[in-house]
Parts: C-alpha cells; structure tokens; sequence
C-alpha cells in the first residue's frame, strides 16, 4: 500500500464531500488524529477494518482509497439469482 497515494486521495475525497477530519472521523468512528497522520502519509500500520470504515464513510471502494484502482464508486451488488420453476 502506497501511503502517499492513499492520503492525498483520502485528502481529496474529504474535501469533495465539504468534510472536516473531525467529522470524517466521526462518521467513520475513528479517532481525528489517524485521518491527520493518514492525510500526511505518517501513518504506517493500519488495520485493515480502519481502512473499510474509511471507506464506507466516503463513499468509495477501499481498492479505490489504497490505489488499486482508479474507479471511485463501489461495486454493484448483483441481484440475486432466483431459480426458475422445473418442468
């Protein structure tokens, strides 16, 4: 994982939703000061459930927010499959 490329995308898809990294942190149940050092590119270890609430609190898929990709929105759940009735 890219820590530089994650915090200017965390940065980025912060600010494109007009949020502070206070109320990031508390949509994402977090505490402010790893979205600062995250933000930074200070922040080494992460577990990866921290990275998921990230994700989910803006909106993006965590393959997007780590820099596996360059598709922002998270994928579309596929309806699920009914069997249709034999004979």
């Amino acid at each position: 994982m890219n820590k530089d490329i994650l915090g200017e995308r965390l940065r980025a898809r912060r600010t494109q939703l007009g949020l502070t990294q206070t109320e990031l942190a508390a949509r994402a149940g977090v505490i402010q000061g790893i979205i600062s050092l995250l933000e930074r590119g200070e922040k080494g270890a992460l577990w990866v459930t921290t990275l998921e609430k990230l994700a989910d609190a803006l909106d993006c898929s965590l393959d997007y927010l780590v820099g596996r990709t360059e598709i922002r929105t998270l994928p579309k759940h596929p309806r699920p499959r009914t069997t249709a009735p034999v004979g």
